[in-house]
Protein backbone atom coordinates (compact mmCIF):
# COMPACT_ATOMS: atom_id res chain seq x y z
CA UNK A 1 0.00 0.00 0.00
CA UNK A 2 3.20 2.51 0.75
CA UNK A 3 4.57 1.78 -2.92
CA UNK A 4 1.29 2.46 -4.06
CA UNK A 5 0.89 6.02 -2.43
CA UNK A 6 4.46 7.22 -3.29
CA UNK A 7 3.14 6.43 -7.13
CA UNK A 8 0.11 8.11 -6.90
CA UNK A 9 2.35 11.35 -5.27
CA UNK A 10 4.66 11.51 -8.58
CA UNK A 11 2.22 11.34 -11.18
CA UNK A 12 0.65 14.04 -9.56
CA UNK A 13 3.79 16.44 -8.51
CA UNK A 14 3.84 17.73 -12.57
CA UNK A 15 0.49 18.23 -12.51
CA UNK A 16 1.57 21.11 -9.41
CA UNK A 17 4.08 22.65 -11.87
CA UNK A 18 1.61 22.72 -13.94
CA UNK A 19 -0.03 25.66 -16.34
CA UNK A 20 -3.73 26.42 -15.49
CA UNK A 21 -5.47 24.49 -15.77
CA UNK A 22 -4.06 21.59 -13.84
CA UNK A 23 -4.01 18.33 -15.12
CA UNK A 24 -4.58 14.95 -12.99
CA UNK A 25 -3.56 11.24 -14.07
CA UNK A 26 -4.79 8.54 -12.11
CA UNK A 27 -4.36 5.14 -11.99
CA UNK A 28 -5.39 3.23 -9.13
CA UNK A 29 -6.94 -0.57 -8.45
CA UNK A 30 -8.91 -1.05 -5.69
CA UNK A 31 -7.88 1.87 -3.43
CA UNK A 32 -9.67 3.25 -0.48
CA UNK A 33 -11.62 6.30 -1.62
CA UNK A 34 -10.09 8.83 1.48
CA UNK A 35 -6.70 7.97 -0.09
CA UNK A 36 -7.29 8.81 -3.27
CA UNK A 37 -9.21 11.86 -1.99
CA UNK A 38 -6.17 13.30 0.29
CA UNK A 39 -4.09 12.81 -3.03
CA UNK A 40 -6.53 15.19 -4.88
CA UNK A 41 -7.41 17.88 -2.25
CA UNK A 42 -2.74 18.32 -1.89
CA UNK A 43 -2.84 18.74 -5.54
CA UNK A 44 -5.27 22.16 -4.72
CA UNK A 45 -3.12 23.14 -1.45
CA UNK A 46 -6.82 21.70 0.33
CA UNK A 47 -7.63 21.12 3.63
CA UNK A 48 -9.71 18.12 3.82
CA UNK A 49 -12.41 17.58 5.86
CA UNK A 50 -13.62 13.58 5.59
CA UNK A 51 -16.86 12.03 7.41
CA UNK A 52 -16.43 8.33 9.57
CA UNK A 53 -18.73 6.89 7.08
CA UNK A 54 -16.63 7.35 3.85
CA UNK A 55 -15.23 3.99 3.28
CA UNK A 56 -15.03 1.35 0.24
CA UNK A 57 -12.46 1.09 -2.60
CA UNK A 58 -12.88 2.89 -6.06
CA UNK A 59 -10.32 1.81 -9.08
CA UNK A 60 -9.77 4.93 -11.91
CA UNK A 61 -7.62 5.21 -14.94
CA UNK A 62 -7.77 9.28 -15.86
CA UNK A 63 -5.31 10.21 -17.96
CA UNK A 64 -4.54 14.35 -18.14
CA UNK A 65 -7.91 15.30 -17.25
CA UNK A 66 -8.97 18.59 -15.07
CA UNK A 67 -8.62 18.65 -11.23
CA UNK A 68 -12.31 19.28 -10.83
CA UNK A 69 -13.70 16.74 -12.99
CA UNK A 70 -11.17 14.45 -11.51
CA UNK A 71 -12.74 14.92 -8.26
CA UNK A 72 -16.08 15.02 -9.21
CA UNK A 73 -15.28 11.35 -11.07
CA UNK A 74 -14.24 9.99 -7.57
CA UNK A 75 -16.93 11.55 -5.69
CA UNK A 76 -19.67 10.32 -8.02
CA UNK A 77 -18.62 6.89 -8.75
CA UNK A 78 -18.10 6.27 -4.73
CA UNK A 79 -22.00 7.85 -4.13
CA UNK A 80 -20.28 11.00 -1.72
CA UNK A 81 -21.50 14.72 -1.54
CA UNK A 82 -18.56 17.47 -1.24
CA UNK A 83 -18.69 21.14 -0.22
CA UNK A 84 -16.06 23.65 0.22
CA UNK A 85 -15.73 26.42 1.81
CA UNK A 86 -12.96 28.26 1.40
CA UNK A 87 -9.96 26.52 0.77
CA UNK A 88 -11.77 23.46 3.16
CA UNK A 89 -13.22 21.04 1.58
CA UNK A 90 -15.55 18.24 3.44
CA UNK A 91 -16.75 14.74 1.84
CA UNK A 92 -19.37 13.03 3.44
CA UNK A 93 -22.24 10.34 2.15
CA UNK A 94 -25.47 11.06 1.12
CA UNK A 95 -27.17 9.27 4.26
CA UNK A 96 -24.61 11.06 6.99
CA UNK A 97 -25.95 14.60 4.85
CA UNK A 98 -29.70 13.03 5.58
CA UNK A 99 -28.74 12.07 9.15
CA UNK A 100 -27.18 15.84 9.52
CA UNK A 101 -30.34 17.46 8.16
CA UNK A 102 -32.79 15.49 10.22
CA UNK A 103 -30.42 16.51 13.26
CA UNK A 104 -30.83 20.26 13.03
CA UNK A 105 -34.53 20.04 12.02
CA UNK A 106 -35.11 18.35 15.34
CA UNK A 107 -32.62 20.41 17.34
CA UNK A 108 -34.80 23.52 15.69
CA UNK A 109 -38.15 22.33 16.72
CA UNK A 110 -36.94 21.65 20.43
CA UNK A 111 -36.13 25.28 20.23
CA UNK A 112 -39.13 26.00 18.88
CA UNK A 113 -41.08 24.35 21.22
CA UNK A 114 -39.29 25.91 24.21
CA UNK A 115 -39.69 29.45 23.38
CA UNK A 116 -42.27 31.15 25.10
CA UNK A 117 -46.03 31.65 23.68
CA UNK A 118 -47.41 35.18 22.99
CA UNK A 119 -51.15 35.67 22.52
CA UNK A 120 -52.00 38.32 19.43
CA UNK A 121 -55.21 39.39 17.61
CA UNK A 122 -55.89 40.28 14.60
CA UNK A 123 -58.87 42.20 13.17
CA UNK A 124 -59.20 41.56 9.50
CA UNK A 125 -60.97 44.34 7.61
CA UNK A 126 -61.67 42.80 4.46
CA UNK A 127 -61.19 38.87 4.19
CA UNK A 128 -63.06 36.45 6.18
CA UNK A 129 -61.57 35.54 9.67
CA UNK A 130 -63.06 31.84 9.06
CA UNK A 131 -61.85 31.23 5.09
CA UNK A 132 -58.42 32.77 6.16
CA UNK A 133 -58.04 31.05 9.45
CA UNK A 134 -58.18 27.48 6.88
CA UNK A 135 -54.98 28.89 5.03
CA UNK A 136 -53.08 30.00 7.92
CA UNK A 137 -53.36 27.12 10.28
CA UNK A 138 -50.34 25.57 8.51
CA UNK A 139 -48.13 28.82 9.28
CA UNK A 140 -48.59 27.88 13.18
CA UNK A 141 -45.70 26.25 15.33
CA UNK A 142 -46.14 22.58 16.45
CA UNK A 143 -47.45 24.62 19.99
CA UNK A 144 -49.59 27.70 18.22
CA UNK A 145 -53.39 27.60 17.57
CA UNK A 146 -55.37 30.02 15.53
CA UNK A 147 -59.35 30.67 16.91
CA UNK A 148 -61.68 32.48 14.66
CA UNK A 149 -63.89 35.11 16.56
CA UNK A 150 -66.86 35.37 13.78
CA UNK A 151 -68.93 38.45 15.67
CA UNK A 152 -65.91 40.57 15.10
CA UNK A 153 -64.02 39.04 12.08
CA UNK A 154 -61.15 38.57 14.43
CA UNK A 155 -58.08 35.73 14.27
CA UNK A 156 -57.17 34.94 18.06
CA UNK A 157 -53.38 33.56 17.86
CA UNK A 158 -51.37 32.05 19.88
CA UNK A 159 -47.74 30.66 18.96
CA UNK A 160 -43.78 32.06 19.47
CA UNK A 161 -42.72 35.06 18.46
CA UNK A 162 -41.30 34.38 15.40
CA UNK A 163 -44.21 32.40 14.23
CA UNK A 164 -46.85 35.30 15.37
CA UNK A 165 -44.46 37.72 13.23
CA UNK A 166 -44.54 35.98 10.48
CA UNK A 167 -48.40 35.08 10.57
CA UNK A 168 -49.12 39.02 10.77
CA UNK A 169 -47.26 39.65 7.65
CA UNK A 170 -48.80 37.00 5.84
CA UNK A 171 -52.46 38.48 7.01
CA UNK A 172 -51.21 41.77 5.73
CA UNK A 173 -50.44 40.43 2.72
CA UNK A 174 -54.31 38.26 2.11
CA UNK A 175 -56.25 40.85 4.05
CA UNK A 176 -57.10 43.09 1.09
CA UNK A 177 -60.37 44.77 -0.67
CA UNK A 178 -62.04 42.54 -3.33
CA UNK A 179 -63.02 44.01 -6.25
CA UNK A 180 -66.69 44.75 -6.88
CA UNK A 181 -69.02 44.75 -10.17
CA UNK A 182 -72.33 46.08 -10.95
CA UNK A 183 -74.41 44.66 -13.33
CA UNK A 184 -77.53 46.34 -14.82
CA UNK A 185 -78.94 44.30 -17.46
CA UNK A 186 -82.39 44.88 -19.50
CA UNK A 187 -84.37 41.98 -20.45
CA UNK A 188 -86.83 42.75 -23.26
CA UNK A 189 -88.97 41.81 -26.17
CA UNK A 190 -88.06 43.33 -29.05
CA UNK A 191 -88.67 43.34 -32.86
CA UNK A 192 -86.14 42.93 -35.71
CA UNK A 193 -86.37 46.90 -36.81
CA UNK A 194 -86.33 47.95 -33.01
CA UNK A 195 -82.96 46.00 -33.12
CA UNK A 196 -81.14 47.88 -35.70
CA UNK A 197 -82.41 51.22 -34.25
CA UNK A 198 -80.16 50.18 -31.40
CA UNK A 199 -76.63 49.97 -33.09
CA UNK A 200 -76.20 46.61 -32.15
CA UNK A 201 -72.89 44.94 -33.91
CA UNK A 202 -73.54 40.95 -33.54
CA UNK A 203 -70.37 38.80 -33.33
CA UNK A 204 -71.47 35.15 -33.47
CA UNK A 205 -70.82 33.22 -30.44
CA UNK A 206 -71.13 29.63 -29.57
CA UNK A 207 -72.89 28.17 -26.73
CA UNK A 208 -70.08 25.91 -24.88
CA UNK A 209 -67.12 28.51 -26.01
CA UNK A 210 -66.52 32.01 -24.10
CA UNK A 211 -67.53 35.12 -25.84
CA UNK A 212 -64.81 36.46 -28.29
CA UNK A 213 -64.29 40.69 -27.70
CA UNK A 214 -62.39 40.81 -31.11
CA UNK A 215 -63.59 42.07 -34.72
CA UNK A 216 -67.21 42.71 -34.78
CA UNK A 217 -68.77 41.64 -37.91
CA UNK A 218 -72.00 43.27 -39.20
CA UNK A 219 -74.55 40.38 -40.11
CA UNK A 220 -77.78 40.31 -42.43
CA UNK A 221 -80.86 41.58 -41.17
CA UNK A 222 -82.60 38.26 -41.11
CA UNK A 223 -80.81 37.67 -37.85
CA UNK A 224 -82.90 38.44 -34.20
CA UNK A 225 -83.18 37.82 -31.06
CA UNK A 226 -85.65 34.86 -31.57
CA UNK A 227 -82.81 33.12 -34.04
CA UNK A 228 -80.33 33.36 -31.47
CA UNK A 229 -82.24 31.87 -28.68
CA UNK A 230 -83.38 28.87 -30.51
CA UNK A 231 -79.67 28.04 -32.36
CA UNK A 232 -77.32 25.94 -30.16
CA UNK A 233 -75.21 29.20 -31.33
CA UNK A 234 -76.07 32.37 -30.13
CA UNK A 235 -75.16 35.98 -30.77
CA UNK A 236 -73.52 38.49 -29.10
CA UNK A 237 -73.65 41.93 -29.48
CA UNK A 238 -72.04 45.84 -28.37
CA UNK A 239 -73.79 48.65 -28.04
CA UNK A 240 -73.15 52.05 -27.09
CA UNK A 241 -73.84 52.06 -23.60
CA UNK A 242 -74.26 55.78 -22.85
CA UNK A 243 -77.61 56.24 -23.63
CA UNK A 244 -79.33 52.85 -23.89
CA UNK A 245 -81.69 53.64 -20.95
CA UNK A 246 -83.01 56.41 -22.26
CA UNK A 247 -83.08 54.80 -26.10
CA UNK A 248 -85.04 51.63 -24.39
CA UNK A 249 -87.87 54.11 -22.64
CA UNK A 250 -88.03 55.78 -25.80
CA UNK A 251 -88.75 52.51 -28.07
CA UNK A 252 -91.15 50.99 -24.73
CA UNK A 253 -93.17 54.35 -24.71
CA UNK A 254 -93.29 53.60 -29.04
CA UNK A 255 -94.77 50.39 -28.14
CA UNK A 256 -92.29 48.92 -30.30
CA UNK A 257 -90.55 46.34 -27.14
CA UNK A 258 -91.50 45.32 -23.58
CA UNK A 259 -89.01 45.45 -20.95
CA UNK A 260 -89.67 42.40 -18.79
CA UNK A 261 -87.34 43.08 -16.58
CA UNK A 262 -84.31 45.60 -15.53
CA UNK A 263 -82.43 43.50 -12.65
CA UNK A 264 -79.08 45.07 -11.10
CA UNK A 265 -76.66 42.72 -9.61
CA UNK A 266 -73.27 43.89 -7.01
CA UNK A 267 -71.06 40.98 -7.29
CA UNK A 268 -67.49 40.46 -5.38
CA UNK A 269 -64.42 38.72 -7.73
CA UNK A 270 -65.09 35.49 -7.94
CA UNK A 271 -68.07 35.12 -5.64
CA UNK A 272 -71.54 33.87 -8.06
CA UNK A 273 -74.66 36.19 -7.60
CA UNK A 274 -78.02 35.89 -9.31
CA UNK A 275 -81.47 36.95 -9.22
CA UNK A 276 -84.81 34.99 -9.84
CA UNK A 277 -88.21 36.92 -10.91
CA UNK A 278 -91.68 34.53 -11.48
CA UNK A 279 -93.24 31.79 -9.94
CA UNK A 280 -93.28 28.32 -8.26
CA UNK A 281 -95.92 26.04 -9.78
CA UNK A 282 -97.61 22.91 -8.02
CA UNK A 283 -97.91 19.88 -9.19
CA UNK A 284 -99.38 16.47 -7.73
CA UNK A 285 -96.88 13.53 -7.35
CA UNK A 286 -97.87 9.91 -7.59
CA UNK A 287 -95.89 7.84 -5.13
CA UNK A 288 -95.53 4.23 -5.67
CA UNK A 289 -98.02 1.46 -5.55
CA UNK A 290 -99.93 3.22 -2.59
CA UNK A 291 -101.42 5.49 -4.86
CA UNK A 292 -101.00 8.71 -2.48
CA UNK A 293 -99.86 12.15 -3.60
CA UNK A 294 -97.48 14.80 -2.66
CA UNK A 295 -97.29 18.52 -4.18
CA UNK A 296 -93.94 19.30 -5.59
CA UNK A 297 -93.05 22.71 -7.23
CA UNK A 298 -91.49 24.12 -10.26
CA UNK A 299 -90.20 27.21 -11.28
CA UNK A 300 -91.50 29.57 -13.54
CA UNK A 301 -88.69 32.57 -13.28
CA UNK A 302 -86.61 34.57 -15.32
CA UNK A 303 -83.15 34.26 -13.50
CA UNK A 304 -79.52 36.26 -14.17
CA UNK A 305 -76.27 34.62 -12.24
CA UNK A 306 -73.03 36.15 -13.01
CA UNK A 307 -69.54 35.47 -11.37
CA UNK A 308 -67.10 37.98 -12.21
CA UNK A 309 -63.45 37.88 -12.24
CA UNK A 310 -61.70 41.49 -12.47
CA UNK A 311 -58.83 41.33 -14.60
CA UNK A 312 -55.99 44.27 -15.17
CA UNK A 313 -56.51 47.72 -16.82
CA UNK A 314 -60.24 48.09 -16.36
CA UNK A 315 -61.54 44.76 -17.60
CA UNK A 316 -63.90 42.01 -16.57
CA UNK A 317 -64.53 38.52 -17.53
CA UNK A 318 -68.49 37.84 -16.99
CA UNK A 319 -69.29 33.98 -16.86
CA UNK A 320 -73.35 34.50 -17.34
CA UNK A 321 -76.18 32.17 -16.75
CA UNK A 322 -79.57 33.22 -17.97
CA UNK A 323 -82.49 31.52 -18.30
CA UNK A 324 -86.44 32.18 -18.79
CA UNK A 325 -88.80 29.21 -17.53
CA UNK A 326 -92.58 29.88 -18.67
CA UNK A 327 -95.55 27.45 -17.96
CA UNK A 328 -95.94 25.42 -21.27
CA UNK A 329 -98.44 23.20 -22.59
CA UNK A 330 -100.22 21.16 -19.92
CA UNK A 331 -99.81 17.61 -20.54
CA UNK A 332 -102.69 14.84 -20.36
CA UNK A 333 -101.40 11.57 -17.98
CA UNK A 334 -103.06 8.52 -16.73
CA UNK A 335 -103.15 9.65 -13.10
CA UNK A 336 -103.76 13.81 -13.84
CA UNK A 337 -102.46 16.70 -15.69
CA UNK A 338 -98.47 17.59 -15.96
CA UNK A 339 -97.52 21.40 -16.32
CA UNK A 340 -94.65 21.62 -18.97
CA UNK A 341 -91.94 24.16 -18.57
CA UNK A 342 -90.68 26.17 -21.01
CA UNK A 343 -87.22 26.53 -20.95
CA UNK A 344 -84.53 29.40 -22.43
CA UNK A 345 -81.15 29.22 -21.43
CA UNK A 346 -77.93 31.48 -22.34
CA UNK A 347 -74.44 30.24 -20.58
CA UNK A 348 -71.38 31.83 -21.68
CA UNK A 349 -68.15 33.95 -20.89
CA UNK A 350 -66.93 37.21 -22.23
CA UNK A 351 -64.79 39.66 -21.37
CA UNK A 352 -65.80 43.38 -21.40
CA UNK A 353 -64.41 47.05 -20.56
CA UNK A 354 -65.72 48.46 -18.16
CA UNK A 355 -68.72 50.67 -18.72
CA UNK A 356 -69.15 48.83 -21.98
CA UNK A 357 -72.94 47.28 -22.43
CA UNK A 358 -73.51 43.70 -24.58
CA UNK A 359 -76.67 42.43 -26.04
CA UNK A 360 -77.15 38.64 -26.03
Amino acid sequence: MKQWIAALLLMLIPGVQAAKPQKVTLMVDDVPVAQVLQALAEQEKLNLVVSPDVRGTVSLHLTDVPWKQALQTVVKSAGLITRQEGNILSVHSVAWQNDNIARQEAEQARAQANLPLENRNITLQYADAGELAKAGEKLLSAKGSMTVDKRTNRLLLRDNKAALSALEQWVAQMDLPVGQVELSAHIVTINEKSLRELGVKWTLADAQQAGGVGQVTTLGSDLSVATATTHVGFNIGRINGRLLDLELSALEQKQQLDIIASPRLLASHLQPASIKQGSEIPYQVSSGESGATSVEFKEAVLGMEVTPTVLQKGRIRLKLHISQNVPGQVLQQADGEVLAIDKQEIETQVEVKSGETLAL
